[in-house]
């Protein structure tokens, strides 16, 4: 662990020690003790970025906090849509899954059914693979891929696989890269549209943007801890960026099973060995319900942080990455569940 990282998480503790210290002395609302740790996280420059707490399916705290990119001139609201790195993967999984319920492709289908462009080794690529990243793609050569068409161009020329398929994980945006091309394949619509058309206005998420470009209103610009702004570059495409109250839908819709069945949803969340990431991140299903459904993501300065159960849904978005939402949505859980 770096230093940086290492002073970053002692003040966490700090603000979330001196703000226990000070519920000890006065009995507040949560709302009121939420409201403290961020306001404090804020005035320490620890966090910029959004929040949503919700408790047993209500919405309880929802606030913004610093600035939208790095003028320092332009605060963030809550109807900023954020880029939540690889939390956007979970589209895509969805997606598959969907076509699969309309029995438009088997999870055993090789990848070379639809993508026959590719050389042989696709063959041996199941849909599987591609959703438990076990399909032994080599990565992406992200200094020289700028757009789709570089990317498919190099695994055209890409001779052999880094292992046999299913037989090891390897969490590889090439798994991503080839979802969407089979999504885009089956359906004759770009990955972008399908997300919006057919995944996020059926639950009723109008304010998503997918591949938002620097110009786009009510987008965060993230920025570093010396306030450089990023340029921002999709080297792939298929980023859906959300404000609060559209990732809480999504959130919504994958624990009562809206867009796919349970099922479905069940096979998204099953690993391919323990502590190895799904197309959800990770969760669990019991008894007929999500038990737990838990995600993160970064790109860039962003980063995202999604844990959902019966009782309690929380939602990171920061546009300032410091490594710490785990910390905070601990400090969250500490004050709803004391």
């Amino acid at each position: 662990m770096n230093i940086i990282i290492k002073k970053i998480k002692i003040t966490v503790f700090a603000i979330a020690l001196t703000t226990c210290n000070y519920f000890h002395a006065q009995k507040n609302k949560p709302e009121t003790e939420l409201d403290i740790v961020f306001q404090n996280a804020l005035q320490s420059k620890t966090f910029n970025g959004n929040v949503l707490v919700a408790k047993k399916g209500k919405i309880i705290y929802e606030k913004a906090f610093g600035q939208a990119d790095a003028s320092n001139s332009v605060s963030l609201n809550k109807d900023y849509r954020f880029h939540i790195g690889s939390i956007a993967k979970e589209f895509n999984a969805v997606g598959i899954m969907m076509l699969k319920e309309q029995g438009k492709l088997k999870l055993d289908d090789s990848v070379s059914k639809f993508l026959p462009e590719l050389p042989s080794w696709a063959n041996k690529i199941k849909v599987i693979h591609l959703l438990q990243y076990t399909s032994g793609l080599s990565q992406i050569k992200w200094n020289e891929v700028n757009q789709d068409s570089d990317n498919m161009a190099f695994l055209q020329k890409t001779s052999s696989l880094e292992f046999e398929p299913g037989t090891q994980y390897d969490y590889n945006n090439n798994n991503v890269f080839l979802q969407r091309r089979i999504i885009e394949k089956i359906t004759n619509m770009s990955f972008n549209e399908f997300v919006l058309k057919k995944i996020l206005k059926p639950i009723g998420i109008k304010n998503a943007i997918v591949d938002p470009d620097e110009k786009e209103p009510l987008f965060a610009k993230s920025f570093n801890k010396e306030g450089k702004q990023d340029i921002l570059k999709y080297n792939i495409s298929g980023w859906t960026a959300l404000n609060l109250r559209d990732f809480y839908k999504w959130s919504e819709a994958i624990n009562s099973f809206r867009i796919i069945n349970q099922q479905s949803t069940r096979e998204l969340f099953e690993p391919f060995s323990k502590n190895s990431q799904t197309g959800l991140g990770e969760g669990t299903i019991e008894n007929g319900k999500v038990t737990n459904h838990i995600h993160d993501g970064a790109a860039f300065n962003y980063q995202a942080l999604l844990i959902s159960n019966p009782n309690l849904t929380i939602i990171l978005m920061t546009n300032n990455k410091q490594n710490n939402l785990e910390e905070f949505s601990n400090s969250i859980e500490s004050i709803l569940t004391k």
